[in-house]
């Protein structure tokens, strides 16, 4: 699952590592000698790669056979479970922290090689320019007319697609940008979200695997960031304008021409459809689903999905004429209080 264009691959590693690495015990199913080169989420598990689950739920949903072959963490309670869905399992009271301490011995991001400036293996377009301190790391691909300002750095792999411009002090890495993109200064793309295993034994960071991709036509305002994917993408379609200082995090689903005003934040895994407009400093919560053509007023805190073409707003988040007859109703308290204390008179 990590693209080997922004990930240099550690592995092999047996099973007996993995344990040993870990903490894990191995079960029967398991043969201690057996590889793993990859790592996947539960729903691409497959012969060769590791996986983990922490829940009966998610184990239940799987149609039978569907982790054949696939190695396996999960909890001691789920062995028989896991075991009957074909994988070959580990177990660990934290299967999140025990994958963890495994995805960085099977890879690290690449690093910037040699002197600075433009790494000889970088493809360059002669109409790009090119500021003074710009780093442009090994196999990265800058297209026709592109700008770079001063001091930006574009790490191993990267594409920035024809037109775009890419302000002073951007960082970029783990990422595809899209044609016509305006990055503006100090934006950061494609650093590792926060993503933690937190267990009895601590907390530790997990790996984040996966990358960005930033569709054609996109602004992306000055000390933005977003976090590439712990598996698979961090996507912003087609369009969106993103304004100064907000955050998206990892793995996060922006559809076509979504505006966003300063300060807003989505959380990992949310799915954000076509259209959407928020207010300024708008919070999502992980794993949200807000329909296309919603809209969420300023300051919200979206808990819960919101339906397609709705307004929202609030915190927690609700229909806006809800929220607003919520607003009148304690205006209304507030009011008869202040009367109530004054002895019934008004104007004091």
């Amino acid at each position: 699952m990590a693209d080997l264009r922004f990930y240099q691959g550690l592995g092999p590693i047996t099973i007996t590592e993995i344990a040993a690495l870990s903490g894990a015990a191995i079960s029967d199913s398991a043969p201690g000698s057996l590889t793993v080169n990859d790592v996947a989420p539960l729903e691409a598990a497959q012969a060769g790669k590791l996986s983990y689950a922490e829940s009966a739920k998610i184990l239940a949903a799987l149609p039978d056979g569907a982790l054949t072959g696939a190695v396996l963490i999960v909890p001691p309670a789920l062995v028989d479970q896991a075991c009957g869905l074909g994988a070959l399992v580990l177990s660990h009271p934290a299967p999140r922290q025990a994958f963890s301490r495994i995805g960085t011995r099977l890879f690290a991001v690449r690093g910037f090689e040699g002197e600075a400036g433009l790494h000889p293996d970088a493809r360059c377009h002669d109409s790009a320019q090119i500021a003074p301190g710009v780093v442009i790391g090994a196999g990265a691909e800058i297209g026709e007319g592109v700008s770079v300002g001063p001091n930006a750095t574009i790490g191993p792999g990267c594409r920035i697609g024809s037109f775009t411009s890419i302000g002073a002090r951007v960082s970029i890495s783990c990422s595809d940008i899209g044609q016509s993109c305006n990055i503006l200064a100090g934006a950061v793309i494609g650093e590792a979200g926060f993503g933690v295993a937190v267990s009895a034994g601590g907390v530790i960071d997990v790996p984040h695997l996966g990358s960005v991709r930033i569709e054609d036509n996109v602004t992306i305002g000055a000390n933005s960031t977003i976090d590439r994917g712990v598996f698979g993408e961090t996507r912003i379609g087609k369009g969106c304008k993103i304004d100064n200082l907000c955050h998206i995090a990892h793995n996060a689903q922006l559809g076509e021409a979504c505006l966003m005003p300063a300060f807003a934040g989505v959380s990992g895994s949310s799915l954000i459809g076509d259209g959407v407009m928020f207010g300024g400093r708008v919070g999502v919560a992980d794993h949200v689903v807000i329909g296309p053509g919603a809209r969420i007023g300023a300051n919200s805190a979206v808990m819960a999905d919101v339906p397609a073409g709705e307004t929202y707003a609030g915190a927690p988040a609700q229909p806006i004429r809800a929220h607003m007859r919520e607003i009148g109703e304690l205006r209304r308290l507030v009011r008869a209080r202040g009367r109530s204390k004054s002895g019934g008179k008004t104007g004091e």
